[in-house]
């Protein structure tokens, strides 16, 4: 059985996720996702993510243009690498940039309305971690 050192013959989607995800930092401060969709991978900027919503090993990305991407890693991972002031998970299944919030309901279950118009449920445990993190976000000029 031959052993290769050459790791050029592998796929670089079947690299580890530090390797094939990556943060990239420009030279105008905004943040970009190297992100593996398909057979190649996409540069998304931070500032354009709308939500990110978990089902099990895999993460749906909602654009402020309309794109939905499908992932095959999970929201957890994406949670670590989006760990700035902008997003915040509010459900277990779901993580929302602030910049895209539009309304916020109060009520038994917390609800927000974002851009997009879609309505988001926060969970009773992460409501509060919410309301101080909305409460000192500062815009950078998002939508």
């Amino acid at each position: 059985m031959k052993t290769f050192a050459n790791d050029s013959i592998f796929d670089p989607m079947s690299m580890p996720f530090h390797k094939s995800v990556e943060k990239i930092a420009d030279s105008t401060c905004l943040q970009k996702l190297l992100i593996p969709f398909y057979d190649r991978k996409r540069t998304v900027s931070v500032d354009e993510i709308v939500r990110l919503e978990g089902c099990g090993n895999y993460t749906n990305f909602f654009l402020k243009d309309g794109t939905k991407m499908l992932v095959s890693r999970t929201l957890k991972e994406y949670e670590t690498l989006l760990d700035g002031q902008a997003f915040v998970r509010v459900h277990k299944s779901c993580i929302v940039n602030l910049g895209f919030v539009r309304k916020f309901f109060v009520k038994k279950e917390g609800e927000l309305e974002l851009t997009d118009g879609q309505q988001v449920k926060i969970s009773r445990r992460r409501a509060q971690m919410f309301m101080d993190r909305i409460r000192d976000f500062q815009p950078v000029g998002l939508n």
